[in-house]
């Protein structure tokens, strides 16, 4: 129960509700908040990166768009998780044993569906990706790793017009690295 329904009982459950929803934004502007630089621009409509206050997604994609090196209406010829024959698990994992073979992997569970991976090199967590659903809206994981100063990653599996390419993928992981 909340503040509200405590207090006020069944009249205070619809103001309680509204604080939940209000809580929820807060939590997916902090997110679009701390996106890098490429999804700020895609969330901007494509253009320069978005200014601290805008929030929504504002790109739409027409057959004539054109697309980033990871995102847009038609598929890359670059190999994604798409076209790679891949569940989406194994495709990420793959990329980072591949192209991050230095770091030791730890595979956790971070919901439902979804996954993540610690990034561990010389006993100390590097970096965590977690690989979730676009419905999800979890930030536990996140919220974990900014208390703790652990950098974090997260990857939509099933956004759609979102491809993961590999170089995108491997650009994202490489710069969170190595800041």
């Amino acid at each position: 129960m909340g503040l509200f329904s405590n207090l006020f009982g069944e009249k205070g459950k619809e103001a309680d509700s509204v604080l939940d929803k209000m809580k929820q934004l807060a939590d997916d502007l902090d997110g679009v908040k701390y996106a890098d630089e490429d999804e700020k621009r895609i969330m901007n409509g494509g253009s320069a990166p978005a200014s601290a206050d805008s929030g929504s997604f504002s790109a739409t994609f027409t057959e004539d768009a054109v697309c980033g090196d990871s995102w847009g209406p038609v598929m890359p010829s670059e190999p994604n998780q798409f076209n790679s024959g891949l569940k989406p698990r194994d495709y990420f994992l793959k990329i980072f044993n591949e192209d991050f073979s230095t770091y030791q992997l730890e595979e956790i569970k971070s919901g439902w569906s979804d996954v993540a991976f610690n990034f561990v090199q010389n006993g100390q967590k590097k970096l965590v990706v977690e690989l979730m659903s676009d419905g999800t809206q979890r930030y536990k994981l996140r919220n974990e790793c900014r208390a703790q100063g652990i950098p974090y990653l997260r990857f939509y599996y099933d956004h759609d017009g979102w491809w993961n390419t590999r170089s995108y993928v491997t650009r994202r992981v490489a710069n969170a690295l190595t800041a």
